[in-house]
């Protein structure tokens, strides 16, 4: 992104050629939709770059939605199979019984919910992992985007000056 802003600076013609290299990257389609309003006043640039990076927001936090719901999901899952354990083993206690084949079903129980539970918040930690991967992953992503966006602004401000200012000095020697 830094040679496309270079060569945006530079007034080169090599930027979309560029950018469409690299369209699999959400800064690459902001900056292409942007170049769309090369000729637009600063503030109406800004608003386009603006809708145009809320359009890619979305994308980048695609997977949050279904991580969140596993995080929470499953210790509750979990929690789930350590009550439908513990109901199993309950029916199995012969209070006026004694023997081996009673207690092996209770501790039968037991042991399912233990193994339910430690299952759901094992899963539910490994997704978390994941989960903040992901996170710092679009944090990053949205610095740097606000980052080269705000460069693009400023580019794009100067540019829209020296245009002005070209046209004005062009409309003077005609009136001369």
């Amino acid at each position: 992104m830094r040679d496309v802003l270079a060569d945006y600076q530079n007034g080169s013609d090599d930027i979309l050629p560029k950018l469409k290299q690299n369209s699999d990257l959400p800064i690459a389609r902001i900056f292409m939709e942007a170049l769309e309003m090369d000729y637009a006043p600063p503030q109406a640039f800004h608003n386009f770059l603006e809708g145009a990076i809320q359009a890619e927001l979305p994308l980048l936090r695609r997977f949050s939605t279904i991580f969140d719901t596993i995080v929470a999901a499953a210790p509750l899952l979990g929690l789930l199979g350590t009550v439908t354990g513990l109901i199993q083993s309950f029916a199995n206690i012969d209070l006026g019984g004694v023997g081996q084949e009673g207690t092996a079903q209770v501790t039968g129980g037991i042991s399912e919910a233990l193994i339910s539970t430690a299952t759901g918040l094992i899963v539910a930690l490994v997704v978390l992992m994941f989960s903040n991967v992901f996170r710092g992953f679009y944090r990053r992503q949205l610095t740097l985007i606000q980052e080269y966006t705000n460069q693009l602004e400023a580019l794009h401000f100067c540019r829209y000056q020296e245009r002005r200012t070209d046209n004005s000095a062009e409309l003077l020697k005609l009136r001369d």
